[in-house]
Parts: structure tokens; sequence; C-alpha cells
């Protein structure tokens, strides 16, 4: 990562992982809560960061009004950041960019990241995430992949 608030978030949650793995690693239950938590947490981490991608990008016309249209917007259309929803979002800007965003992607990095919102929506709706902390981190892992790309379409 190149942006210095994506890189900020994603050590973040780097940093939070290691912390759950030594809490939990000898408590079964301990560990499916700290799973649960994981995947609300990082699905925020996501959805904030792809945000910030595009109010970065919007800022550079240096137009407050339009910065502000963008940001309510967003607010507004984006809740899920599951992989069709950040096509669809970069493709309103430029068809060619989801193109590209799906080109530079393989399925493990799009799997990795609708699992986490897949998890996060289960938890929301009252079911237990069955993912481990394990698991979690791996979806993690492979969904970077996809904000690296969308870093370099936005920016």
């Amino acid at each position: 990562m190149k942006n210095q608030y994506l890189k900020d978030r994603f050590v973040g949650v780097e940093q939070e992982f290691k912390k759950a793995q030594e809490v939990s690693k000898n408590d079964p239950k301990i560990a499916s809560m700290l799973s649960s938590y994981f995947v609300v947490f990082i699905s925020g981490i996501f959805e904030d960061c792809v945000e910030h991608l595009f109010i970065e990008r919007v800022s550079k016309i240096q137009d407050n009004e339009i910065e502000n249209l963008v940001k309510e917007l967003i607010a507004i259309q984006f809740r899920n950041p599951e992989y069709g929803n950040i096509k669809k979002l970069v493709s309103t800007l430029n068809p060619k960019y989801g193109e590209n965003l799906r080109s530079k992607v393989n399925d493990k990095n799009i799997d990795g990241l609708n699992s986490i919102v897949t998890n996060k929506n289960q938890v929301a709706h009252g079911e237990i995430s069955n993912a481990t902390l394990q698991d979690i981190e791996t979806y993690y892992e492979n969904a970077l992949k996809i904000f690296e790309e969308l870093e370099n379409i936005l920016l």
C-alpha cells in the first residue's frame, strides 16, 4: 500500500490479530467470540478504506461541494464492502476501472473479501460465524490485493 491511511488501518488490523491469537490460544469460546468480532471489525475497516480512496480521488479536483456530494452519496449507497459493490462503485467513475480491477485480482482475493462480509452479515443477524481466527486472517490477507489494485486505479 502506498496510501498512509490504508497502511495504518491495515497494520492496526494485523496488530489486533496478533493480540487476539495470544488471548484466545487456550480458550475456544474466546476464540469464537473474537472471530465474530473480527469479521465485523475488518468489514468496517474495508468499508472505511474504500470510502477514503474515493474521497482522496475527488479531493484532487479541490471542489468542496463535489467532495461533500461524493461523501454523502457513498455514505448512502455503499454499505457492504463485498467485491461486487466495490466493482460497481469504481465502474461508476469509469467502466474501464471495473474491468481493470477484475483483471488484476483473482478469485481467491474476491472470495476472501466476500467471506469477511458474509460472516459479518451472519453475525449482524444474530448468527455465529463459523470461521476461525485463522480463517479470517487468511480471508483478510487474500482480500488485501483488491485494496492494492483499487488504490492503483483511484490514486
